[in-house]
C-alpha cells in the first residue's frame, strides 16, 4: 500500500506539512517567543545584575572614598563614549564603556548570570561585548576589536559575550584599559573623574537617600586653572554644589518593578489548535475521496489486502514531515532574530505544536482505522447477504427439483 500512498497522497501530505509547520512556527509560536524574549531582555539587566544605581560623573577621589559609606558596598567606575569600532572588517558606531579596574566587573551587567559565552584565556586587553554587538558585526570570542582611545587605535580581544546591554541604545561593549590609556582619556577631558559609576548598595534605603539628596558629581568640577579668576571658579563650584541630581540617578530596583510583566502562551495554544483542526479535517476529507474509500471498498478489501497499512504510512509520513519542517522553520526564524532569544523564552512553547501534531495524528489514525473497519464490516455483511440469498435460492431450487422428481407426469408448464 506504500506505493499507492505515494501516488495518491504524498503530494497532498507534503503541502499539508508545509502549511501546518509554516503557519504554526511563523504566525503563532515565534511571535509568542519573541514577546517573551522582549520581556526577558528588558528585565534581565535589572534582575540579573547586582547593580542598584547608576550615578553620574564621580571624581577619582569619590570612587576611592565612597565604598563602605552611605550604604554603598562597592562601585564600578567607567568612562563612556559613543564611537566607531572596527571588527572583522566591519565598522559600527556603538556605546563603549572603558574601565581601568575590572576587580568589581561582576557588579556590572557583564556578570556570570548574563554570560552567553566566555574565552578560556584572560587577556590584559580583553573586551566584553553584548549579543547585539556580535549580531551586528558577526564578531565572536577571540576576535580583535579596534577602538580609538586618546588619538591612538587600541586593540582589544573579545573574551566574553553577554546578553544585550539594554541600558544603552543598540547595546554596549566594556573594555579594560591600561593606566596609560586612562591618563590619555583624562587629559582629553575637561573634567576630573569618570563618566559614571555602577553602585551596589549594602543598605538600599540609605544609599538611595544619599544619592538622591546629598551626592554631588564632583567629576564635573573643573580645575581652577581653567578659569581666569577665583570668582568665575566659585560660580562654577556653587552651581554644582547647590544643584540636585536625583533625576540623574538610575534606580535599578524601581526600573525592575516597572518592567515586571509576564508573557502568556495563548498564541501558541491558538496555533496548536489550528494545526490540530487542519490535520483532522485533512484526514476526514482524504478518507472520503473516491480513490481511497471507494477504491478500498471495491478493489482492496475484496482481495483481502490490509488497508490499514496505507493509513499507517500516511500517519507516520505526516507526523515526521510536519515535526521536521516545524523544527527547520523555527530554527531558521530564531537564527535570524534581531534580538537575543534566551532558552527560557523557548521552554514548553516550542514543544506544544509537535505534541499537538502527534495527538491529532493518533486521533486521525483511529478515525481512519474505524472507517476501514466500517467498510470491511459492510463488505462482509453484503457478502453474507449474498451467500444467504444464494443459499435460499439453492434451497428453493432443490425443493422444486424434488417435487418434479415425485410427479414425472407433470407438464413442463406445470413445472414452472
Amino acid at each position: 500500500m506504500t506505493g499507492y500512498w505515494a501516488r495518491q497522497r504524498a503530494v497532498a501530505t507534503l503541502i499539508l506539512s508545509v502549511v501546518v509547520a509554516l503557519a504554526a512556527s511563523f504566525l503563532f509560536v515565534y511571535p509568542s517567543i519573541l514577546q517573551q524574549a522582549n520581556n526577558y531582555n528588558a528585565q534581565s539587566i535589572y534582575k540579573n545584575s547586582d547593580i542598584d544605581f547608576i550615578a553620574p560623573e564621580p571624581s577619582f577621589d569619590q570612587v576611592k572614598e565612597l565604598p563602605g559609606t552611605n550604604g554603598i558596598e562597592k562601585i564600578f567606575p567607567f568612562f563612556l563614549t559613543k564611537t566607531e569600532v572596527q571588527v572583522n572588517g566591519k565598522s559600527r558606531t556603538t556605546t563603549v564603556l572603558l574601565s581601568d579596574d575590572f576587580e568589581n566587573v561582576d557588579a556590572t551587567m557583564y556578570n556570570q548570570n548574563r554570560l552567553i559565552e566566555k574565552s578560556d584565556s584572560n587577556d590584559d586587553n580583553s573586551i566584553l561585548v553584548d549579543w547585539q554587538f556580535c549580531h551586528d558585526t558577526s564578531a565572536g570570542i577571540g576576535d580583535t576589536v579596534y577602538i580609538a582611545i586618546g588619538g591612538n587605535n587600541a586593540e582589544f580581544r573579545i573574551s566574553g559575550i553577554y546578553e544585550s546591554n539594554s541600558i544603552y541604545d543598540g547595546g554596549a561593549v566594556l573594555a579594560k584599559i591600561s593606566g596609560d590609556q586612562m591618563n590619555a582619556i583624562a587629559k582629553q577631558s575637561n573634567n576630573n573623574g569618570y563618566s559614571g559609576m555602577y553602585v551596589v548598595a549594602s543598605d538600599y534605603s540609605a544609599c538611595k537617600a544619599y544619592l538622591t539628596s546629598e551626592y554631588r558629581p564632583l567629576g564635573r568640577l573643573k580645575d581652577k586653572s581653567q578659569f581666569t579668576d577665583e570668582a568665575q571658579y566659585q560660580v562654577h563650584y556653587d552651581a554644582i554644589m547647590s544643584s540636585g541630581y536625583a533625576n540623574e540617578i538610575t534606580d535599578f530596583r524601581a526600573r525592575e518593578e516597572s518592567l515586571t510583566r509576564s508573557s502568556g502562551i495563548m498564541m501558541v495554544l491558538i496555533g496548536a489548535f489550528l494545526a490540530f483542526a487542519i490535520i483532522i479535517v485533512f484526514n476526514l476529507l482524504m478518507a472520503r475521496r473516491g480513490c481511497e474509500k471507494v477504491y478500498f471498498t471495491k478493489h482492496c478489501i475484496p482481495k483481502g489486502q490490509n488497508v490499514n497499512s496505507y493509513y499507517s504510512t500516511a500517519s507516520i509520513a505526516e507526523t515526521v514531515l510536519m515535526i521536521c519542517l516545524y523544527g527547520v522553520f523555527m530554527t531558521l526564524r530564531l537564527k535570524t532574530a534581531n534580538q537575543y532569544i534566551p532558552g527560557s523564552a523557548l521552554g514548553i512553547k516550542v514543544a506544544v505544536v509537535p505534541v499537538t501534531i502527534i495527538i491529532a495524528e493518533i486521533i486521525s489514525g483511529a478515525m481512519n482505522r474505524s472507517m476501514v473497519s466500517g467498510i470491511t464490516r459492510e463488505y462482509e455483511l453484503e457478502q453474507k447477504r449474498k451467500r444467504e440469498a444464494e443459499a435460499r435460492k439453492a434451497e428453493a431450487q432443490a425443493a422444486h427439483d424434488e417435487e418434479y422428481s415425485d410427479n414425472p407426469d407433470m407438464k413442463p408448464a406445470d413445472k414452472n
